[in-house]
């Protein structure tokens, strides 16, 4: 039998952090969030069904959501350069856009990816148990639609993959990549930031 070499094409990544003292920052972003949901608690409408969507964070020096990008700025720059391999230039990579979304009891959020955009994110700020992990599903829409009776699961057969919510990860992924999130089962909020991360001038950039 022939030496074998199987060539794993087009992989689409998902990076995992953990944000090195992330209960502080936690803390303050929970604050920061509850105040917003205060304020606008008819939020705006998205991929979220029954919970709530805020408006686009306005970032301002030295508050909540101004340390949380600071904090997570260099991860952001590993994904690019060591992950992804791309010409990395500071001043034409922004954040575009950045949000949090409150899942209460029985809510969730549908199938959905961020067009337009390079990267996303998710941030857990606050996860209980069973408050629904985030799915993410095949990009290839012929291997959804049509395929072989699957006797044992591998990376070369899923269809979908699940992971997790637990506070303090920081995960990112291409924008393309859809992704929804379970429902709420536990009885405490779910938390999460999401932003977009795009090639942008620099005037147009939140930080």
């Amino acid at each position: 039998m022939s030496d074998k070499f199987i060539h794993k094409l087009f992989a689409t990544p998902v990076f995992q952090f953990k944000i090195k003292d992330y209960e502080k920052l936690n803390l303050e972003l929970t604050r920061y969030i509850y105040d917003l949901y205060e304020n606008d608690k008819e939020g705006i409408q998205r991929s979220n069904v029954n919970g709530w969507h805020s408006k686009n964070f306005k970032i301002q020096k030295e508050s909540a959501p101004y340390n949380f990008i600071k904090s997570i700025h260099g991860y952001v720059k590993e994904v690019m350069v060591d992950g992804f391999g791309w010409k990395y230039n500071a001043e034409k990579v922004g954040i575009t856009e950045i949000w949090a979304i409150i899942n209460k009891k029985n809510t969730f959020n549908q199938i959905h990816n961020h067009p337009n955009t390079y990267l996303s994110a998710a941030y857990y700020v606050k996860a209980p148990k069973n408050c629904g992990d985030i799915q993410f599903h095949e990009p290839n829409e012929v291997k959804k639609f049509r395929h072989p009776v699957i006797e044992q699961k591998n990376e070369l057969n899923s269809s979908g993959f699940s992971l997790k919510a637990e506070e303090g990860n920081l995960l990112i992924f291409p924008a393309y990549l859809y992704h929804s999130v379970g429902k709420n089962l536990s009885s405490e909020d779910r938390i999460v930031i999401s932003f977009n991360v795009d090639i942008i001038t620099y005037k147009d950039a939140k930080y």
